[in-house]
């Protein structure tokens, strides 16, 4: 994903090269410009683990939602919220016992 200008533009690699996918959208408040290269992505740990940082990105088709955690990139699985983390806001992500609690801005949601 790149974010620039006030847009984000996400591509793919097709074997080639990089290429743009989807439309060219204006950009969440609250991410920075830069490249965030979302296919490093980890998977959360679901076992007592706390993943805390913005939301950067929130794939509909693959029911995934990319979080940045210091340096790092993690995705977690949609299905689990039961509200829709909000992009660009700084969030809380806590697994107890494979149950994922999200918390903003010490608000729970």
């Amino acid at each position: 994903m790149i974010v620039m200008n006030g847009f984000r533009i996400l591509q793919s690699h097709n074997g080639q090269g990089w290429e743009t996918v989807g439309t060219i959208k204006k950009v969440e408040k609250g991410i920075v410009a830069g490249v965030y290269n979302l296919f490093l992505s980890k998977e959360a740990e679901a076992n007592n683990t706390v993943y805390e940082g913005i939301i950067l990105y929130i794939d509909k088709e693959k029911e995934i939602v990319y979080q940045k955690v210091d340096k790092e990139f993690i995705t977690h699985k949609l299905k689990p919220f039961k509200t829709k983390p909000t992009i660009g806001k700084n969030v809380s992500i806590r697994y107890d016992n494979n149950q994922l609690n999200l918390t903003l801005e010490n608000h729970c949601l």
